[in-house]
């Protein structure tokens, strides 16, 4: 999940540490033939098998990252609920989504959630998954909806309790039931509570279900820094496709692996009430030979973390059911690695141009000063990374100008005002020619730090404002995306102040 008023997830990887491979350390100047040689050679002494999945399997995931409390957003949340939605439907869950979801939506889903496994019978398993802000009171635990707004006590024992989720699987009445929470547990909660017990308490309410939690009752959860997505959901999901481990074992080897990779920063723990004498594996119990190398290969490269063997892993499994998944985490890593190389980029061609032409300045410079900018280049990139693929909303992202403010502020400097000009001018005007009405956005965010979300919106209208004093007729805005959206972005590897780049307000050219 992520606890992102902790620390804003960045997504500096670390160029000292390769990726690891089964007992080979890989740099990142490896070739991709002598990789997938490698990865080849260690695939070939292990092989596994998934078993049929008899019973009916289903899921709910949720993922809590938009919260609208000023410096409580999260960058990891709803990126983990993508990728353990992902790795469920590969060992044969019926996955159901809720992202950025507000308190109805929870608790509705916790009942649509029952009401599917009493429908799929005793024999059904289900999954719960949450990613998000968590805190206990009392002795019981709370998982905080987007829409919350927690100024006593009393607010917070009106939010989703795990209890009620509880309730409802009693009534499904089915034998096996997973519950994982990856919750954030030093939440910003009001002052009034600040000397209540950290983090969520253990449940006794656990009998025919396994809880996991990201960290032990009380203590906290790491942010995920330097990933898109949590320590823990990133071990979770690698591990879950990967037969031969119960359940038991299964959590165990993730905690071993949480704990390595936040220095023993997070101590994972689980609660079982798992009954009868069979072991239940996600992706099979058997050890069987070579009828899945695939699914080995799969645990080995998510685990890798490094998107080359990713790729490799797609060239020597083109028809893999992983596909989607597969693609997704390396895109993630691809961006996440990225932010200081395309700045570099930028600066080298522009260089290389003006050189060959013998010039001291481009035309394209004149006209758009901001594209190589190097905070304008990590906005894009980071921006990226927040929007589903496909969304045709942001179809032309490069052409994206971001405006950026003074803390607290949303007065638009000088150079901003240039920029606008020029972004009017240049792009703005011809795109909503070509696109029509509504084909332009603007979304705002404010840094953790500042005091209220109101600022967000007052940055978005004051570029609106100003747009429509140059010219821009009022239906080129789309209104319903122009109310100060919050999107927090990551500053990647750019070296850039992460509450630098999130003091903004973003123009986006829609498709149409």
């Amino acid at each position: 999940m992520g606890c992102g008023h902790r620390k804003h997830a960045s997504f500096h990887l670390g160029a000292d540490k390769a990726p690891e491979i089964g007992y080979f350390n890989l740099g990142v100047d490896v070739e991709r033939d002598a990789m997938r040689l490698i990865f080849l050679g260690l695939l070939a002494m292990v092989s596994f098998a998934l078993d049929a999945v008899a019973e009916k399997r289903i899921a709910l995931v949720i993922g809590n990252s938009a919260y609208e409390t000023t410096g409580w957003a999260l960058s990891n949340p709803t990126n983990d609920a993508e990728l353990m939605s992902i790795a469920l439907e590969s060992v044969g869950f019926e996955v159901h989504q809720l992202l950025d979801a507000d308190r109805n939506q929870m608790e509705e889903a916790f009942q649509d959630h029952a009401d599917r496994l009493k429908d799929a019978g005793e024999d059904a398993v289900g999954f719960f998954f949450y990613a998000g802000h968590g805190a206990q009171h009392r002795g019981l635990n709370y998982l905080v909806s987007t829409d919350a707004r927690l100024r006593s006590a009393a607010d917070l024992m009106r939010q989703p309790k795990l209890d009620l989720l509880m309730d409802y699987l009693d009534y499904a009445g089915n034998e096996t039931n997973f519950i994982v929470l990856d919750a954030c547990r030093n939440n910003p909660l009001p002052p009034s509570m600040r000397s209540a017990p950290q983090g969520l308490a253990s449940s006794q309410k656990v009998r025919g279900t396994l809880i996991a939690y990201s960290t032990a009752p009380g203590m906290v959860a790491e942010d995920g820094e330097g990933r898109n997505n949590s320590s823990y959901t990133t071990s979770l999901a690698a591990l879950i496709t990967q037969p031969g481990y119960s359940v038991e074992t299964m959590f165990r080897v993730v905690a071993t692996r949480v704990e390595d990779l936040t220095e023993g920063f997070q101590i994972p723990w689980t609660e079982s009430g798992l009954r009868g004498e069979a072991d239940f594996c996600f992706a099979g119990c058997d050890l069987r030979g070579e009828n899945d190398l695939e699914t080995e290969a799969l645990a080995e490269a998510v685990s890798s973390n490094d998107p080359m063997i990713l790729e490799v892993f797609l060239d020597l499994f083109p028809e893999t059911k992983h596909r989607s998944f597969v693609e997704s985490q390396k895109r993630q890593l691809e961006i996440e690695r990225s932010a200081a190389q395309e700045i570099a980029d930028a600066k080298a061609a522009n260089e290389a141009v003006r050189e060959l032409f013998g010039v001291d300045q481009l035309i394209s410079e004149m006209i758009s000063p901001w594209q190589d900018e190097p905070i304008q280049i990590t906005a894009r990139l980071g921006m990226e990374t927040r929007i589903l693929e496909g969304d045709p909303a942001f179809a032309k992202l490069e052409d994206a100008l971001f405006v950026f403010f003074e803390e607290g502020s949303s007065t638009l400097s000088e150079q901003a005002r240039s920029h606008l000009d020029l972004y009017l001018q240049y792009t703005a005007k011809s795109h909503i020619l070509e696109a029509g009405p509504k084909s332009l956005a603007i979304v705002a965010s404010c840094s953790p730090d500042e005091p209220s979300i109101e600022i967000c919106q007052e940055r978005a209208f004051g570029v609106e404002q100003y747009l429509r004093e140059k010219g821009l007729y009022e239906t080129a805005i789309l209104q319903s995306e122009n109310w100060g959206s919050i999107r927090q972005l990551s500053a990647g590897d750019s070296g850039i102040d992460a509450n630098e780049l999130n003091r903004y307000a973003a123009i986006m050219l829609l498709s149409r």
